[in-house]
């Protein structure tokens, strides 16, 4: 409970040390099922990357190995790893992790689980660049927490689905989104950060430039008091955007080179590539 609480509060490395000590004192006592939760969410807790992303992949593929036998204990590690290898471009071994993480929920007929393998999956596929294919995975997990009332979930569901709708121009589909978001918003910050970005990106494409960039600087303002660096880079490639499509080229690219800056620190390749190759085009 300490480590989950540290966790929900971005305490790091508080929460990995609570974390890691639940999992030696579960093993002691032979807790297979406080092992198997403390397990889960350390695994969960890199994936904020408070390290570099490829020191998280190899902290988290010795969780999957200690894991090794307990099918749910993969399962749930398996889907935090697979954000990881795509955070380090490793797609097909993301992939492959999350189709067997879910696989296995679904075997089990664990409707959460399963759900909640489809947040990874949508975000291994943006990575990669097939937003259609996130499309497909967040509205599956939209749904289901839709059908659970899971307002939770939900929201943050909505806020990511907002933004693979964005990314295929369907600008009214995806401020339905953020709205949504907005109505079932909770306490979790990421998600409604998540939303604001995607919504300010839409009134920027609408030339509301005033109101998108007041939205981006209160994303911004939420989200830099968090641990979470990689989530305030995502953050400021949606505000080096609204930069752009405002006509603030300077601000759009001091924007794109805190965010690079920020990628590479955490070894983010995906990413740090895409941002070093629009800089390093001509403008339009």
């Amino acid at each position: 409970m300490i480590g989950l609480l540290r966790s929900d509060r971005g305490e790091w490395p508080a929460d990995r040390e609570a974390l890691e000590q639940a999992i030696a004192y579960a093993r002691q006592s032979g807790n297979k099922h406080a092992w198997m939760r403390a397990c889960h969410l350390l695994a969960a807790a890199y994936n904020t990357l408070p390290v570099p992303a490829d020191a998280a992949v190899a902290r988290v593929e010795e969780l999957l190995q200690e894991a090794s036998g307990e099918p749910w204990a993969e399962a749930g590690v398996l889907l935090a790893l697979s954000t990881l290898y795509a955070y380090v471009g490793r797609i097909a071994d993301a992939r492959a992790a999350v189709t067997r993480g879910r696989a296995t929920f679904r075997n089990f007929g664990a409707k959460l689980g399963l759900a909640l393998g489809t947040i990874p999956a949508g975000s291994i596929e943006l990575i990669d660049g097939n937003p259609a294919m996130a499309e497909r995975y967040w509205r599956e997990g939209y749904d289901a927490f839709d059908d659970m009332g899971s307002r939770g979930y939900g929201s943050n569901a909505a806020a990511l689905l907002g933004e693979a709708l964005y990314a295929q121009g369907r600008l009214d589909e995806a401020q339905q989104m953020t709205e949504e978001a907005e109505a079932a918003d909770g306490p979790n910050t990421f998600s409604r950060a998540r939303w604001q970005s995607t919504r300010a990106k839409v009134l920027a494409q609408r030339g509301q430039f005033s109101a998108a960039t007041w939205l981006i600087r209160e994303a911004e303002a939420l989200i830099a008091p968090t641990p979470s660096r990689v989530e305030h880079a995502h953050v400021l490639m949606a505000k080096a955007e609204v930069n752009w499509l405002a006509g603030e080229a300077d601000q759009a690219e001091a924007s794109a080179r805190a965010a690079l800056q920020i990628y590479e620190d955490l070894h983010v390749t995906p990413f740090a590539e895409l941002i070093r190759t629009a800089l390093a085009s001509p403008a339009d």
